[in-house]
Parts: structure tokens; sequence; C-alpha cells
């Protein structure tokens, strides 16, 4: 899947947060992972998420960000510690930024409440 962010996307982003040694199967996955989440989450298939740029926008921050956690957590069980382009970072185990993502993605997709 992984229409919001590429492999290359994630690397930039994360920049030296990011040891080279963690493979691309591995972000590709997890890019697919997020990407599957925020789907399923705002309720709306990713074309129409990809079609208007504001969403896509946001969808996209969104995505590396849950990337860097699920990268993170293959290494923690408690998944606190993320890579981004702001340094490593604690991460709640529920993420603030993507609940807010998703409301906002879902406001201007205009996706009413309850639907998933």
């Amino acid at each position: 899947m992984a229409a919001l962010a590429s492999v290359q996307d994630f690397r930039t982003w994360s920049g030296a947060n990011l040891p080279q040694s963690v493979p691309d199967s591995l972000i590709a996955d997890s890019l697919d992972e997020a990407e599957a989440a925020i789907v399923t989450e705002v309720g709306a298939a990713i074309d129409i998420i990809l079609a208007d740029p504001h969403s896509l926008s946001i969808a996209r921050g969104d995505e590396l960000r849950r990337c860097s956690r699920l990268l993170a957590r293959r290494n923690s069980p408690e998944a606190i510690m993320g890579a981004g382009s702001e340094g490593v970072i604690a991460i709640p185990s529920r993420d603030p930024d993507s609940a807010a993502a998703v409301r906002q993605i879902r406001s201007l997709l205009l996706v009413p409440e309850g639907v998933s």
C-alpha cells in the first residue's frame, strides 16, 4: 500500500535519528500498517484521502509518525520512544497527535462521526 509516504520519505523525515541498518522492507511494512490504520480510523477510502490536498498532507504526516512508533515497538515492548524530525521523543500509548489528525481528515472529507 504505502501510497501516502514512501520509504525514502520516511528516511528523509527521520534523518539521522534512523539508523541506516533498518531495512527498507521493515519500513515499508510499518508504513503499510500505519496507512491501513489511518484509512480504517478515518472511514474513507485511500483514493478519497489522496484526492484532497489538505487531507493528504495531514495523513502523510500522521503516517510518518505512526511508522516511527511501529519501528520503535520492535525494540521496546512499551513503545515509548520514536525517532522523528525533532529527534527522539516519548510517545504515549494513545497518541493524541494521531487522534487529532484523524479528526481533522474526517472533518475535511465530511465523514460523519460513527462511520468507519
